[in-house]
């Protein structure tokens, strides 16, 4: 538990990377660290001892391609000052996982007078549009001193009423300050949080329309085993397939012709999204078909963040229905084609009702019977 003196150790971080070949960060060259121990004089580590090194890493502004980012080691050691120089790699370089968290939200406020004099709901809304999952949500509001809040509610993913939240309210010089904590709220996830004040005596409309924030604590990590999930099934598949393959040849290439399939699904990024956004956009354009319209919407992630917003859908919708008025025309065409086709079909052929010989469409009489034409 020694902490070794800064006279007996020196660093030295050059640029490029010189012992991983292929799980590197997309983001940069990398550097290469070489650290020297026992600088000084030999540090006699004896058997059975550990010598424990630690250093802090930092990753500014990560791109989303950092899946898995090796960090192996090689170590060069001697047990005499002037001995033989020993090389060990690390049996097993560590690997970094880096996050790629955004924060990003939306939030809107609006107040309704109701039925009776000084009535009114009050509309807030809050959208996670980030890349993660926030938790100790914050929202904040500010109504009249000489106004009460009478009663009030909040809906989360699917319309469901959020029974987790908290609400509490303090006098300011301002007025009387709301506060609602949400403990967690999911990526993508929308709050809905409406409530009803009564009171007396004139109200500022443009304050009373005014949104007053809300901050939030960390971002929620959530592991993600697809990585893991996709190596156990595709050693699942390779097994099949070489025991089909003993069996029978034909068994063998339809085992390997359903693994490549399988491995392809597997290998599919998972994009997500909220079902209600997707079908309100559905019909705003007058789209039927969900199932194309999701198919077709995977390629419009265009942040490439791993989740379709609303614009995102937006974009895709027009697409869509731009596609189904092309093929739309297409078979107008097609079929306009057709018809002329025939038509002049009937204008240059003329079959004898006798031999069923084929005459120009203004024969008096069949060339083959003499048939005369009515």
């Amino acid at each position: 538990g020694k902490e070794l003196g800064e006279d007996q150790w020196k660093s030295e971080l050059s640029a490029g990377i010189t012992l991983e070949k292929e799980h590197r960060s997309p983001d940069g060259d990398g550097h290469t660290m070489t650290l020297t121990v026992g600088t000084k004089g030999p540090i006699g580590l004896k058997p059975g001892k550990t010598l424990e090194i630690s250093y802090k890493l930092n990753a500014p502004d990560p791109s989303p391609a950092n899946e898995r980012v090796d960090a192996p080691a090689r170590f060069q050691f001697s047990s005499e000052q002037f001995g033989p120089v020993c090389l060990r790699d690390a049996p097993e370089a560590p690997s970094i996982r880096v996050s790629h968290l955004r924060r990003n939200f939306s939030a809107g406020k609006q107040a309704i007078p109701m039925g009776g004099k000084g009535r009114y709901e009050v509309l807030i809304l809050f959208e996670n549009n980030g890349d993660t999952a926030l938790q100790d949500v914050f929202i904040r509001d500010v109504i009249p001193s000489n106004f009460e809040i009478k009663d009030w509610h909040i809906r989360g993913a699917g319309g469901d009423k959020r029974s987790d939240v908290d609400m509490s309210t303090t006098e300011t010089d301002a007025g009387i300050e709301i506060t609602w904590k949400v403990p967690v709220v999911a990526k993508g996830e929308r709050l809905d949080v409406s409530f009803e004040i009564k009171g007396e005596g004139e109200i500022d409309a443009e304050a009373l329309n005014r949104f007053h924030g809300a901050h939030f604590g960390d971002e929620l990590e959530t592991e993600d085993d697809a990585a893991e999930e996709v190596e156990e099934s595709t050693e699942t598949v390779e097994e099949g397939s070489e025991e089909s393959s003993e069996e029978s040849g034909d068994a063998s290439e339809e085992t390997s012709d359903e693994s490549e399939e399988a491995e392809a699904e597997d290998n599919v990024p998972e994009i997500k999204f909220r079902e209600d956004i997707m079908l309100r956009v559905m019909e705003e354009y007058g789209i039927t078909d969900r199932d194309a319209f999701l198919a077709h919407s995977m390629n419009f992630d265009l942040d490439d963040n791993g989740y379709l917003k609303k614009a995102e859908f937006v974009e895709a919708a027009k697409a869509f229905t731009a596609e189904d008025g092309e093929s739309e025309e297409s078979e107008s065409e097609e079929a306009s084609e057709e018809a002329s086709s025939e038509e002049s079909a009937d204008e240059s052929d003329k079959d004898c009702p006798i031999c069923g010989t084929s005459n120009a469409h203004d024969a008096a009489s069949c060339t083959a019977c003499n048939y005369t034409f009515v």
